[in-house]
């Protein structure tokens, strides 16, 4: 009758208990969807904070480019401007000189005219050029002072020509060379304008992808709160019957085992990729036993890293089994009871948790699919099999509320 009279004082509690599990069990699912958008968010992130440093990289090169060409076109322009003042000057002297050369060759037909008959010359003024008529060998008759003036005013013309058309040849060159600098200057600035929309797209888009973040990340410390709380209210429970138990130890004594099974059973699912705050890893103690797969490599370890984007300090609870065949066998790696297992359980997909001896938990998830005999509350042996995965399974293991680095169970 003492037994009955506790056991029915017992059922509210276990219920309370029961009811407060299951809630867990509801936040957990919406905290690993947020956990999973939260993730995908983080990698779209990355992709766009590398686009985002990419262009800039790009558009600095670009910026210290037209820089250069700014300084080399203003260079040139100054020179081109002095070449075109050299080549007016040029030009006009060229001028003065065809008149005075006209000028000259009258009175060189005068002075002929004078010294020979009109008809000599008129053939020493019909020669093409002073050049032809100094070579004739008539030229040789002229006066002295008709010579010199002959020749002062080919070598000045030759010289002034000679000079007009270097000049026009490096005003040419220049000009060509500016007009290209122009046009590549344009198409630099015409590629800047290109890169800084986007750039400006990039950023806008990578503040929209921050705020989601920053709203996923809110909403699961919302949920962890709630979980937490719920989870403190389920130990103070269990904590009050602890007392009880204490103050009617005699009579309580043939429900220990019982007792030993609730405790065992205070199931913790951890939330996947949460920050490093409050963290607790503990060694693994136990004989090494075996894997979960067969054939594996592991593509994700367990513990701490940096994310790439934020450098923020994170932590992974876990390790990820790529198997090296399709449809492997998934196995449990240690005796124990299932305390959970279903399919579609949100980011996790199909899940199976197992309790151990010692307060451990082995977590399979991302299965493909869960043994058809495998329900809650059944016992399994070492070896047997938990599900099949065709490509990646999530192994987690843990104590009490702390860590273990799954890798330490089973030699690799």
């Amino acid at each position: 009758m003492i037994r009955l009279i506790f056991s029915l004082f017992l059922i509210p509690i276990f219920i309370f208990a029961s009811a407060i599990d299951t809630k867990i069990a509801q936040n957990q699912k919406i905290l690993d969807s947020s956990k999973k958008n939260k993730d995908n968010t983080t990698v779209k992130i990355k992709e766009i904070a590398d686009k985002i440093e990419a262009s800039n990289t790009n558009l600095s090169k670009l910026e210290e480019d037209i820089i250069k060409i700014n300084e080399d076109i203003e260079q040139h322009q100054k020179l081109l401007e002095s070449s075109q003042s050299k080549l007016n000057d040029l030009q006009a002297k060229s001028s003065d000189l065809i008149k005075e050369k006209n000028s000259s060759e009258e009175e060189i037909i005068n002075t002929i005219v004078e010294q020979f008959s009109t008809s000599l010359a008129l053939q020493l003024a019909s020669k093409e050029s002073l050049q032809e008529l100094i070579d004739n060998e008539m030229f040789n008759l002229l006066s002295t002072n008709a010579k010199q003036k002959v020749l002062k005013l080919n070598e000045n013309y030759n010289r002034l020509t000679e000079n007009t058309k270097a000049n026009q040849q490096e005003i040419n060159k220049l000009n060509s060379y500016i007009k290209d600098r122009l046009k590549t200057k344009e198409n630099y600035k015409a590629l800047q304008i290109k890169h800084t929309k986007s750039l400006e797209n990039l950023e806008k888009e990578h503040k929209l992808y921050q705020a989601e973040l920053k709203k996923v990340i809110e909403q699961q410390e919302s949920l962890s709160k709630i979980l937490s709380d719920l989870k403190i209210v389920k130990q103070q429970e269990l904590k009050k019957a602890q007392e009880e138990k204490e103050d009617n130890q005699q009579v309580q004594t043939t429900n220990v085992r019982n007792q030993k099974y609730a405790k065992d059973l205070d199931l913790d699912v951890k939330k996947i990729g949460s920050s490093t705050d409050g963290v607790q890893i503990v060694k693994y103690k136990g004989a090494k036993t075996i894997a979960p797969l067969k054939s594996f490599k592991i593509v994700k370890n367990f513990g701490t890293y940096y994310d790439p984007v934020y450098k923020i300090k994170l932590f992974n609870e876990s390790v990820v089994l790529q198997s090296n065949e399709k449809g492997s066998k998934v196995v449990a790696v240690l005796n124990g009871k299932v305390v959970y297992a279903k399919k579609n359980a949100g980011m996790l997909e199909n899940v199976v948790i197992i309790q151990h001896e010692g307060g451990i938990h082995t977590v399979y998830s991302h299965l493909d699919d869960i043994a058809p005999t495998l329900v809650v509350g059944k016992w399994v042996q070492k070896g047997s099999v938990v599900g099949r995965v065709d490509e990646n399974l999530t192994f987690q293991v843990t104590k009490d509320s702390s860590h273990i680095d799954p890798k330490d169970l089973f030699n690799i």
